[in-house]
């Protein structure tokens, strides 16, 4: 509507020219009075034009301006079709994305689950393998406390029975001086070779125990027969 109101206002303006320009043809033949008449006419004529031409002007500016708010209404309550389809297409493919993230989670998630099984399974084989080192150290080193105790018990066991035997010669040798000073004899020279000892105590002692575990263990012919 609007537009055609324009198209006839140009058609009027482009008329109004026309007259002019006959009138200008024509104003030779016309007298002044005439003349004056018609060009205020004209002058009329296009200051309605003009005046109906802004208000066409406005009234298009008001129109499209009415149609930019009807849009953007319908855009702020989601009914545009311009803006609807492209969100529809986003919802799409916020949909795949939140999908494809979910199965990313999961793998993840399971990824971490197999390594943390993995770590805990390694944690338990060094404890185990560690414990079991710790064991049989331990094993060892008491049963060597314990062979070395035994050994060390076999000692005492010769020593002390050394000890006996040598407190018996002692008290032997008192009852035999003192019984000799009673009978008053002459001390007997002994010719021939004879033995000195000038160890110390524990160099006997050690010389015994060596002999007393060369009498305990078996002879190899014992052992050759034992076996035969």
């Amino acid at each position: 509507m609007l537009l055609l109101r324009f198209y006839q206002l140009s058609m009027s303006w482009e008329l109004l020219l026309l007259v002019e320009e006959e009138e200008e043809e024509e104003s030779s033949e016309m007298d002044d009075e005439d003349c004056e008449r018609r060009r205020g006419e004209c002058l009329d004529e296009m200051m309605d034009l003009e005046k109906q031409f802004q208000e066409l002007k406005e009234k298009l500016f008001r129109e499209r301006l009415n149609q930019a708010k009807v849009k953007l209404d319908e855009v702020l309550t989601g009914r545009a079709g311009e803006y609807r389809e492209p969100l529809a297409a986003l919802q799409t493919s916020m949909q795949i994305q939140t999908r494809v993230a979910g199965v990313y989670r999961e793998l993840c998630l399971q990824v971490i689950k197999h390594k943390h099984e993995c770590e805990v399974q390694g944690a338990r084989q060094h404890l185990e393998s560690e414990r079991s080192l710790l064991f049989d150290a331990m094993k060892a080193e008491l049963l060597e406390k314990i062979r070395r105790l035994e050994e060390d018990r076999q000692n005492l066991d010769l020593s002390s029975e050394w000890s006996d035997e040598m407190r018996g010669k002692k008290c032997n040798k008192r009852r035999n001086l003192l019984g000799r000073s009673d009978r008053k004899k002459k001390v007997a020279l002994v010719s021939g070779p004879f033995i000195v000892y000038m160890l110390r105590d524990m160099d006997i002692l050690e010389d015994w125990t060596t002999i007393k575990k060369a009498k305990a263990a078996p002879s190899p012919l014992k052992k050759k027969v034992e076996k035969q």
